[in-house]
Protein backbone atom coordinates (compact mmCIF):
# COMPACT_ATOMS: atom_id res chain seq x y z
CA UNK A 1 0.00 0.00 0.00
CA UNK A 2 1.07 3.63 -0.94
CA UNK A 3 1.72 5.64 2.18
CA UNK A 4 2.07 9.59 1.89
CA UNK A 5 4.96 11.34 0.10
CA UNK A 6 6.72 13.40 3.03
CA UNK A 7 4.85 16.10 3.52
CA UNK A 8 2.17 16.32 0.56
CA UNK A 9 -1.38 15.07 0.78
CA UNK A 10 -2.63 12.04 -0.05
CA UNK A 11 -4.43 11.59 -2.80
CA UNK A 12 -7.36 13.60 -3.13
CA UNK A 13 -10.94 11.80 -4.02
CA UNK A 14 -10.99 11.14 -7.33
CA UNK A 15 -13.66 10.73 -9.14
CA UNK A 16 -12.54 10.70 -12.96
CA UNK A 17 -13.02 6.96 -14.69
CA UNK A 18 -9.60 5.36 -15.07
CA UNK A 19 -8.35 4.11 -18.66
CA UNK A 20 -9.38 0.37 -19.20
CA UNK A 21 -5.60 0.17 -19.95
CA UNK A 22 -4.75 1.16 -16.78
CA UNK A 23 -7.00 -1.15 -15.05
CA UNK A 24 -5.47 -4.71 -16.18
CA UNK A 25 -4.40 -7.01 -13.49
CA UNK A 26 -0.39 -7.40 -13.47
CA UNK A 27 -0.86 -10.92 -13.21
CA UNK A 28 -2.95 -11.11 -15.68
CA UNK A 29 -0.82 -9.27 -18.10
CA UNK A 30 2.11 -11.34 -17.20
CA UNK A 31 0.48 -14.78 -17.88
CA UNK A 32 -0.62 -13.67 -21.14
CA UNK A 33 2.66 -12.24 -22.23
CA UNK A 34 4.28 -15.60 -21.05
CA UNK A 35 1.60 -17.66 -22.61
CA UNK A 36 2.56 -15.88 -25.84
CA UNK A 37 6.45 -16.63 -25.59
CA UNK A 38 6.18 -20.07 -24.46
CA UNK A 39 4.11 -20.47 -27.75
CA UNK A 40 6.12 -18.98 -29.82
CA UNK A 41 9.03 -20.85 -28.44
CA UNK A 42 7.39 -23.95 -28.17
CA UNK A 43 6.77 -23.77 -31.97
CA UNK A 44 10.27 -22.69 -32.84
CA UNK A 45 11.37 -25.80 -31.02
CA UNK A 46 8.69 -28.57 -32.71
CA UNK A 47 9.43 -27.06 -35.87
CA UNK A 48 13.37 -26.13 -36.24
CA UNK A 49 14.90 -28.23 -33.50
CA UNK A 50 12.15 -31.38 -33.62
CA UNK A 51 11.06 -31.36 -37.11
CA UNK A 52 8.00 -32.93 -35.62
CA UNK A 53 5.79 -30.52 -38.04
CA UNK A 54 7.28 -29.95 -41.63
CA UNK A 55 5.07 -26.51 -42.57
CA UNK A 56 6.75 -26.70 -46.13
CA UNK A 57 8.14 -23.08 -45.64
CA UNK A 58 11.71 -22.49 -46.71
CA UNK A 59 12.64 -20.62 -43.60
CA UNK A 60 13.07 -21.47 -40.57
CA UNK A 61 11.07 -20.42 -37.53
CA UNK A 62 12.84 -18.72 -35.52
CA UNK A 63 13.12 -16.04 -37.88
CA UNK A 64 9.71 -16.11 -38.69
CA UNK A 65 9.26 -15.51 -35.15
CA UNK A 66 11.56 -13.26 -32.82
CA UNK A 67 13.85 -10.48 -34.62
CA UNK A 68 11.66 -7.99 -36.39
CA UNK A 69 8.91 -10.43 -36.29
CA UNK A 70 5.75 -11.07 -33.85
CA UNK A 71 7.88 -11.55 -30.58
CA UNK A 72 9.37 -8.04 -31.44
CA UNK A 73 6.38 -6.38 -32.23
CA UNK A 74 4.63 -7.49 -29.35
CA UNK A 75 7.26 -4.99 -27.97
CA UNK A 76 6.92 -2.04 -30.08
CA UNK A 77 2.64 -2.61 -29.19
CA UNK A 78 3.70 -2.91 -25.35
CA UNK A 79 5.96 -0.14 -25.92
CA UNK A 80 3.63 2.46 -26.80
CA UNK A 81 0.88 1.33 -24.01
CA UNK A 82 3.60 1.43 -21.19
CA UNK A 83 4.40 5.20 -22.65
CA UNK A 84 1.16 6.15 -22.81
CA UNK A 85 0.06 4.39 -19.40
CA UNK A 86 3.14 5.85 -17.86
CA UNK A 87 2.30 9.71 -18.98
CA UNK A 88 -1.11 9.35 -17.69
CA UNK A 89 -0.07 8.16 -14.19
CA UNK A 90 2.56 10.81 -13.82
CA UNK A 91 -0.32 13.24 -15.10
CA UNK A 92 -2.87 11.98 -12.41
CA UNK A 93 -0.50 11.88 -9.75
CA UNK A 94 0.50 15.62 -10.15
CA UNK A 95 -2.65 16.26 -10.04
CA UNK A 96 -2.80 14.88 -6.55
CA UNK A 97 0.08 16.41 -5.33
CA UNK A 98 2.62 13.36 -5.17
CA UNK A 99 5.01 15.39 -7.50
CA UNK A 100 7.70 13.38 -7.03
CA UNK A 101 5.78 9.89 -7.98
CA UNK A 102 4.87 11.76 -11.14
CA UNK A 103 8.09 12.90 -11.72
CA UNK A 104 9.29 9.53 -11.90
CA UNK A 105 6.92 8.11 -13.98
CA UNK A 106 7.10 11.55 -16.11
CA UNK A 107 10.60 10.42 -16.58
CA UNK A 108 9.96 6.85 -17.15
CA UNK A 109 7.56 7.60 -19.99
CA UNK A 110 10.39 9.88 -21.61
CA UNK A 111 12.60 7.01 -21.14
CA UNK A 112 10.24 4.22 -22.63
CA UNK A 113 9.79 6.28 -25.42
CA UNK A 114 13.60 6.79 -26.56
CA UNK A 115 13.80 3.08 -26.06
CA UNK A 116 11.34 2.44 -28.24
CA UNK A 117 12.56 4.39 -31.22
CA UNK A 118 15.70 2.36 -31.04
CA UNK A 119 14.14 -0.64 -30.49
CA UNK A 120 11.76 -0.27 -33.92
CA UNK A 121 14.61 1.64 -35.56
CA UNK A 122 17.83 0.33 -34.81
CA UNK A 123 19.77 3.67 -34.51
CA UNK A 124 22.90 2.06 -33.22
CA UNK A 125 23.24 0.69 -36.71
CA UNK A 126 23.39 4.14 -37.97
CA UNK A 127 25.68 5.39 -35.21
CA UNK A 128 28.07 2.33 -35.65
CA UNK A 129 28.34 2.84 -39.34
CA UNK A 130 29.72 6.33 -38.85
CA UNK A 131 32.00 4.99 -36.17
CA UNK A 132 33.49 2.62 -39.10
CA UNK A 133 33.04 5.00 -41.63
CA UNK A 134 35.76 7.27 -39.60
CA UNK A 135 37.86 4.95 -37.79
CA UNK A 136 37.68 1.64 -39.56
CA UNK A 137 36.79 -1.78 -38.44
CA UNK A 138 39.01 -1.75 -35.29
CA UNK A 139 39.45 0.80 -32.81
CA UNK A 140 42.71 0.18 -30.40
CA UNK A 141 42.07 -3.39 -31.36
CA UNK A 142 38.73 -3.66 -30.35
CA UNK A 143 35.77 -3.82 -32.19
CA UNK A 144 34.13 -1.47 -33.66
CA UNK A 145 29.99 -1.94 -32.97
CA UNK A 146 31.76 -2.48 -29.11
CA UNK A 147 33.24 1.32 -28.73
CA UNK A 148 29.70 2.48 -30.06
CA UNK A 149 27.59 0.28 -28.48
CA UNK A 150 28.27 0.38 -25.12
CA UNK A 151 27.96 4.58 -24.72
CA UNK A 152 25.01 4.55 -26.66
CA UNK A 153 23.48 1.81 -24.14
CA UNK A 154 24.50 3.84 -21.14
CA UNK A 155 22.95 7.08 -22.50
CA UNK A 156 19.77 5.21 -23.31
CA UNK A 157 19.29 3.70 -20.40
CA UNK A 158 20.24 6.86 -18.39
CA UNK A 159 16.76 8.36 -17.67
CA UNK A 160 15.29 5.39 -16.66
CA UNK A 161 18.32 5.06 -14.29
CA UNK A 162 18.07 8.52 -13.19
CA UNK A 163 14.56 8.14 -12.41
CA UNK A 164 15.06 5.54 -10.12
CA UNK A 165 17.59 6.88 -8.67
CA UNK A 166 16.58 10.17 -7.91
CA UNK A 167 12.74 8.93 -7.04
CA UNK A 168 12.76 6.01 -7.15
CA UNK A 169 12.35 5.64 -3.33
CA UNK A 170 9.01 7.08 -3.58
CA UNK A 171 7.07 4.19 -5.66
CA UNK A 172 9.03 1.91 -3.45
CA UNK A 173 6.62 2.43 -0.98
CA UNK A 174 4.41 0.31 -3.04
CA UNK A 175 4.86 -3.16 -2.05
CA UNK A 176 3.49 -4.90 -4.96
CA UNK A 177 5.67 -2.90 -7.46
CA UNK A 178 8.77 -4.27 -6.58
CA UNK A 179 9.31 -7.39 -7.91
CA UNK A 180 8.27 -6.53 -11.06
CA UNK A 181 10.26 -3.28 -11.08
CA UNK A 182 13.39 -5.02 -10.05
CA UNK A 183 12.41 -7.72 -12.44
CA UNK A 184 12.50 -5.65 -15.64
CA UNK A 185 15.68 -3.80 -14.55
CA UNK A 186 17.76 -6.47 -14.16
CA UNK A 187 16.44 -8.03 -17.33
CA UNK A 188 17.05 -5.25 -18.84
CA UNK A 189 20.44 -5.03 -17.29
CA UNK A 190 21.34 -8.03 -18.75
CA UNK A 191 20.16 -7.68 -22.18
CA UNK A 192 21.81 -4.36 -22.59
CA UNK A 193 25.33 -5.65 -21.15
CA UNK A 194 24.62 -8.22 -23.73
CA UNK A 195 24.21 -6.26 -26.68
CA UNK A 196 27.09 -3.85 -25.42
CA UNK A 197 29.44 -6.78 -25.70
CA UNK A 198 27.96 -8.91 -28.07
CA UNK A 199 31.08 -8.64 -31.28
CA UNK A 200 33.59 -8.73 -27.92
CA UNK A 201 35.73 -11.69 -29.49
CA UNK A 202 32.81 -12.96 -31.07
CA UNK A 203 30.66 -13.30 -27.84
CA UNK A 204 27.47 -13.61 -29.21
CA UNK A 205 29.56 -16.38 -31.94
CA UNK A 206 30.81 -18.58 -28.80
CA UNK A 207 27.55 -18.65 -26.57
CA UNK A 208 25.58 -19.55 -29.82
CA UNK A 209 27.50 -22.26 -30.65
CA UNK A 210 27.76 -23.78 -27.25
CA UNK A 211 23.77 -23.54 -26.96
CA UNK A 212 23.50 -25.30 -30.16
CA UNK A 213 25.80 -27.94 -29.34
CA UNK A 214 24.30 -28.42 -25.60
CA UNK A 215 20.89 -27.62 -26.00
CA UNK A 216 20.11 -28.03 -29.53
CA UNK A 217 21.83 -30.94 -30.30
CA UNK A 218 23.70 -28.91 -33.41
CA UNK A 219 19.84 -28.77 -35.04
CA UNK A 220 19.54 -24.89 -34.91
CA UNK A 221 18.14 -24.60 -38.57
CA UNK A 222 20.75 -21.85 -40.71
CA UNK A 223 18.80 -19.97 -43.61
CA UNK A 224 20.01 -19.90 -47.21
CA UNK A 225 22.51 -17.58 -47.80
CA UNK A 226 23.96 -16.76 -44.32
CA UNK A 227 26.55 -18.41 -42.83
CA UNK A 228 26.73 -21.08 -39.74
CA UNK A 229 28.71 -18.35 -37.52
CA UNK A 230 25.87 -15.86 -38.36
CA UNK A 231 23.40 -18.19 -36.75
CA UNK A 232 25.01 -18.98 -34.14
CA UNK A 233 25.21 -15.27 -33.42
CA UNK A 234 21.48 -14.83 -34.10
CA UNK A 235 20.82 -17.39 -31.28
CA UNK A 236 21.72 -14.93 -28.39
CA UNK A 237 20.77 -11.64 -30.55
CA UNK A 238 17.17 -13.16 -32.21
CA UNK A 239 15.78 -15.88 -30.37
CA UNK A 240 17.60 -15.18 -26.61
CA UNK A 241 17.82 -11.52 -26.88
CA UNK A 242 14.07 -10.76 -27.78
CA UNK A 243 13.10 -12.97 -25.38
CA UNK A 244 14.46 -11.44 -22.72
CA UNK A 245 13.80 -7.74 -23.84
CA UNK A 246 9.95 -8.94 -24.05
CA UNK A 247 10.06 -10.12 -20.74
CA UNK A 248 12.05 -7.25 -19.01
CA UNK A 249 9.16 -4.97 -20.58
CA UNK A 250 6.25 -6.73 -19.20
CA UNK A 251 7.64 -6.53 -15.94
CA UNK A 252 7.76 -2.80 -16.31
CA UNK A 253 4.66 -2.50 -17.44
CA UNK A 254 3.35 -4.96 -14.67
CA UNK A 255 4.78 -2.52 -12.48
CA UNK A 256 2.93 0.36 -13.96
CA UNK A 257 -0.12 -1.55 -13.39
CA UNK A 258 0.82 -2.48 -10.33
CA UNK A 259 1.38 0.97 -8.85
CA UNK A 260 -2.12 1.71 -11.14
CA UNK A 261 -4.18 -0.36 -9.04
CA UNK A 262 -2.30 0.91 -5.68
CA UNK A 263 -3.36 4.53 -6.46
CA UNK A 264 -6.96 3.32 -7.53
CA UNK A 265 -7.37 1.88 -4.04
CA UNK A 266 -6.23 4.73 -2.29
CA UNK A 267 -8.67 7.20 -4.50
CA UNK A 268 -11.83 4.86 -3.21
CA UNK A 269 -9.95 4.80 0.26
CA UNK A 270 -10.19 8.37 0.42
CA UNK A 271 -13.65 9.22 -1.23
CA UNK A 272 -15.17 6.24 1.06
Amino acid sequence: MIRKEGNEDLLSPNTTKWPFLLCIPPKAFLLAILFWLVFAWTVFIVVDILGVVDLGINRPMWLLLFNDRPVEWTQWFLFVFAVVASAYLAGRLDASKRVKVARFFFLFSIGLGLMLIEDAGDIRHVISREVQRVAGSEIMGVHFRVVSDVPYFTALAFIPVYAVLRYGRYVWESTKIRFYLASGFLLYAIAAMGSGIRHLGGFYITIGAWIDRTFFGNQFPVPEGMTQERAHFFIVDSVIEESIELLALTMIFAAILAYAYDVRLMEKTKSA
